[in-house]
């Protein structure tokens, strides 16, 4: 398959393309001064009685000369006329498409390709030769009869005649399959990549906010690290979870590993005790910091209601006394 960047060739691609524009440029200089020629005009025999254009003179007035200097060209070149017949191509643009030069040229793309691709060249030219606007770095798809199929990046530039009427086009055409699959290998790996950072950012949130059940309705949350507003959520989250999947009576958070919270997130700590408590559970504060006591006493909330105890030994020892009395006073109630 031919490509513009050859492997030992260092040379940028936007250097090479540079390069086949100037070519096409001489090209057109070439076309203009042989229309001037007398000569320039001649006719040749045309399927079903078409009248050969001078486009189409200036290839066969030197074909072999043409035809060696556009097989130089190390890109994939076609010209066609007005009528999208195929006027020349070299032979990187048929061994391309695994074909022989002569069953591309005097053919329209619906004689060669398979539909969809000769619809798309053909939708894509037309749009050139009526507007007479260039048409750069163009990506088409293109598909052969046995499958294979990949993407070509084309500079497509109308051809005139000397009164200024587009008489057909030339096309710089690279391949660039290998490219569009590495871009889509990248965008999919891309997307696993996120995928998977998805998933640590869940476990790193479930380790951050972990709900360990120590006896039936009691559940200790222990935090670790710093508590930012992003944590204060996940923690209210957390709880409410844990409380309904263990049916908790009493929630103990301790907040041993957590040096020090701000105004912010004692807030959020403190909503998340009134949640637990709507959903008919007590919530304990265990080891708390003197930075975080006064981050709670600054809010201005009431803490009348919070149990604030010194370790996770007093509030497991707390949680179960209470357990203890609530289960007589129920058997007291219900003899």
């Amino acid at each position: 398959m031919q490509c513009l960047l050859d492997p030992d060739n260092e040379t940028p691609l936007n250097e090479q393309v540079a390069a086949l524009r100037r070519r096409v440029a001489e090209l057109e200089q070439e076309l203009a001064e042989a229309q001037r020629r007398p000569g320039a005009a001649l006719r040749e025999e045309r399927p079903a009685g078409q009248e050969q254009g001078p486009l189409a003179s200036f290839f066969s007035a030197d074909a072999s000369g043409h035809a060696a200097l556009l097989d130089a060209i190390p890109a994939m070149v076609f010209f066609k006329d007005r009528d999208h017949r195929y006027l020349a191509v070299n032979k990187a643009y048929a061994a391309h498409y695994r074909l022989s030069i002569d069953r591309i040229v005097g053919k329209r793309d619906e004689e060669i390709f398979v539909e969809e691709v000769a619809r798309s060249y053909h939708d894509n030219d037309e749009i050139l030769m009526s507007e007479g606007i260039p048409r750069l770095n163009v990506e088409l798809r293109w598909k052969l009869e046995d499958g294979s199929d990949g993407w070509t990046l084309e500079n497509n530039v109308p051809f005139r005649d000397a009164s200024g009427r587009v008489i057909g086009m030339v096309g710089v055409v690279v391949d660039m399959t290998a490219r569009k699959r590495m871009e889509e290998a990248l965008r999919s790996t891309e997307a696993d990549l996120l995928s998977i950072q998805s998933r640590l950012l869940e476990t790193i949130t479930a380790l951050s906010t972990p709900v360990m059940p120590i006896d039936h309705g009691v559940i200790v949350m222990p935090l670790i690290g710093h508590l930012d507003t992003m944590r204060g959520t996940q923690l209210m989250a957390a709880l409410l979870q844990g409380v309904e999947r263990h049916d908790a009576e009493f929630v103990i958070v301790d907040l041993t590993g957590v040096p020090m919270i701000d105004s912010a997130v004692a807030l959020h700590l403190l909503r998340a005790v009134q949640a637990v408590r709507l959903l008919g559970a007590q919530c304990v504060l265990v080891g708390m910091s003197a930075s975080t006591a006064a981050s709670l006493a600054a809010i201005g909330e009431t803490l009348e209601e919070l149990v604030l105890l010194r370790d996770l030994r007093a509030g497991v020892r707390y949680a179960m006394a209470r357990r203890r009395a609530m289960a007589r006073a129920h058997r007291r109630a219900h003899p």
